[in-house]
């Protein structure tokens, strides 16, 4: 049961109820004081029976008094409690309503995370794929061949033969779980100045000292990622060679080529797991 004590936390109606009971209360006494000071008067002027008879309105305006200071006190005590009450349910509707709202907020930025989420993950698809239609490109320089010296003139050198040929791999990194569908090579002597895409060489190709070979090959690399070579090979004993070679492939998450378009025909073409 709340205190009467608590007067911060009573409500106008109740405060103006215990009003409306204090002033009965004053009112009432004031009365009952009036009527002992003429009972007072009465008991000089007036007999024994006389007396006896303001006594009994005596008693009944203190009666009166009593009744109206304790339906006073349940009158308060009722509306203090009634606004208590309402109180409470006020206080209980908005914590659901402050739960609802934060319940709200909860699943807005759950819904906007995961809209950030998406989009980043879209774009970094778009980037992949991107990325992997442009291709991925390695080079490298072959030296010249070293011929062997004749063995009756020292000063007199023989020209490479392709089993005396420089060999090497040109390595291009992609994404481990990315698909290949096309392996493009590229190959000029040192003192060539042409542009590479001039000097485009088909898989299996050959230069006047110089071969590719017919298969690229997957290697596994470190960090989720795989090499996608081509090996290249040149017998020349006077120019390098330099090397050039474009790996194209879509994303792991990226769709896979319907059967008859030209990626199929060169995911078909390209790919071949090396050992």
């Amino acid at each position: 049961m709340p205190s009467l004590f608590s007067f911060g936390e009573l409500s106008p109606n109740v405060i103006a109820a215990l009003c409306g009971a204090g002033a009965t209360l004053v009112a009432a006494m004031i009365n009952l004081r009036i009527a002992w000071r003429r009972e007072v008067l009465d008991r000089l002027q007036t007999a024994r029976g006389g007396r006896r008879s303001r006594r009994g309105l005596l008693i009944a305006i203190s009666i009166l008094v009593a009744a109206s200071g304790v339906g006073g006190y349940a009158g308060a005590l009722y509306v203090m409690q009634g606004d208590h009450r309402q109180t409470q349910e006020l206080r209980a509707d908005l914590q659901q309503r402050i739960g609802q709202i934060q319940e709200t907020a909860a699943r807005f930025e759950q819904t906007r995370l995961g809209e950030r989420l998406a989009i980043e993950a879209e774009a970094r698809l778009l980037e992949d794929r991107r990325r992997g239609a442009d291709g991925i490109d390695a080079a490298a320089t072959l030296g010249p061949c070293r011929p062997r010296q004749s063995i009756g003139d020292a000063s007199e050198t023989v020209v490479c033969v392709e089993a005396e040929a420089v060999q090497a791999s040109v390595c291009a990194s992609i994404p481990a779980a990315a698909q290949v569908y096309e392996v493009v090579p590229y190959a000029r002597w040192a003192d060539d100045a042409a542009d590479w895409n001039d000097r485009r060489i088909a898989l299996g190709g050959r230069l006047a000292s110089a071969a590719f070979g017919a298969q690229p090959l997957e290697r596994a690399d470190a960090g989720g990622r795989k090499r996608v070579c081509v090996d290249a090979t040149t017998w020349d004993s006077e120019r390098a060679l330099e090397v050039r070679v474009v790996v194209k492939y879509l994303p792991a998450n990226a769709a896979t080529p319907s059967p008859g378009t030209p990626a199929a025909a060169a995911v078909q073409a390209a790919v071949k797991v090396g050992p």
